[in-house]
């Protein structure tokens, strides 16, 4: 008879496994708030105030009001500043101290701080004219080849830099015309569609680099274009594709985003492929009237 009083091994094992996951979720994200909460710490220092929810309230009125600090960066620090009151603090936030957040956030709506609320990102470019950047790589040289497969299907597929850098070999169905792509922000994997020519292109590559199932799509190369199989980070993406066409890897996807739209593609069907889940972002952020359009007008 089993005694009741003994744990099993793998029951340790598999509480152990947990806990480290858990425990690397939350470094994961104390690391990345913790330029945000640092600024915080500093303001309630010279402030002598202790750090909790009403200090916070304080500091967030000061971005905006001293500091003049922008929209996005407002919702940034008040991410941060909460993540690390409530789950390292251990601090509770009350319902009244969370509308008043809200009510301090809505300066952005007032005349003197409205400007601040305008979200200037990359400007999307016509996608005939990124296609023909691309394709000067179309050469048979090798480091070539491995360019102008990454960049395509960075288009197409209107990735995120993080997505592009953890896509596999083996994510790919060429015969259907398919890539699985990790949805890093999101925290799942979604298909998307790859054009014909984008198949081509990137069967080149594989063939011509030898690539296995198991290799990283981008992964990293020589100055000779001889690949490596490892994952480079989203930094040296962002500089790859700089220095390759000339500008950032989030004008593929936010040039692919609008040219969907000009071709009439509703909300829905752009999200699908570009893997956002608000369509008000998309409307918001992505979809902007080209100058070109607007002088017909005038």
């Amino acid at each position: 008879m089993q005694n009741e009083n003994i744990i099993p091994l793998n029951n340790i094992k598999t509480d152990k496994k947990l806990e480290a996951t858990i425990q690397s979720v939350l470094q994961h994200k104390i690391d990345m708030y913790q330029p945000d909460f640092s600024k915080f710490l500093r303001f309630c220092q010279e402030e002598y105030r202790e750090p909790d929810f009403d200090a916070m309230e304080k500091y967030l009125h000061n971005s905006i009001v001293d500091q003049r600090i922008k929209l996005s960066t407002f919702n940034r620090r008040v991410a941060g500043v909460q993540f690390y009151l409530t789950h390292i603090l251990n601090l509770s936030q009350t319902e009244e101290q969370k509308k008043r957040i809200k009510l301090i956030r809505e300066l952005y709506n007032t005349e003197e701080y409205i400007r601040l609320k305008a979200m200037r990102g990359v400007r999307a470019e016509r996608q005939e004219e990124v296609l023909q950047l691309i394709n000067k790589y179309d050469t048979p040289k090798k480091v070539d080849i491995r360019k102008r497969a990454i960049c395509f299907v960075n288009l197409i597929t209107a990735n995120r830099p993080s997505e592009m850098v953890r896509l596999k070999v083996s994510d790919f169905d060429l015969e259907h015309r398919t890539v699985l792509v990790m949805l890093k922000k999101q925290g799942e994997m979604k298909e998307k569609r790859l054009t014909l020519e984008c198949v081509k292109v990137v069967e080149k590559y594989i063939k011509t680099c030898e690539l296995q199932p198991t290799d990283y799509f981008v992964g990293g190369a020589d100055r000779w274009g001889n690949y490596r199989n490892h994952m480079i980070t989203e930094r040296s993406y962002n500089r790859l594709i700089h220095e390759w066409l000339g500008f950032a890897p989030y004008t593929l996807r936010k040039t692919q985003i609008t040219h969907m739209h000009r071709k009439h593609a509703d909300l829905p069907t752009i999200a699908k492929q570009s893997g956002h889940k608000s369509l008000q972002t998309i409307s918001q952020h992505y979809l902007e009237v080209d100058y070109s359009e607007v002088d017909e007008f005038l």
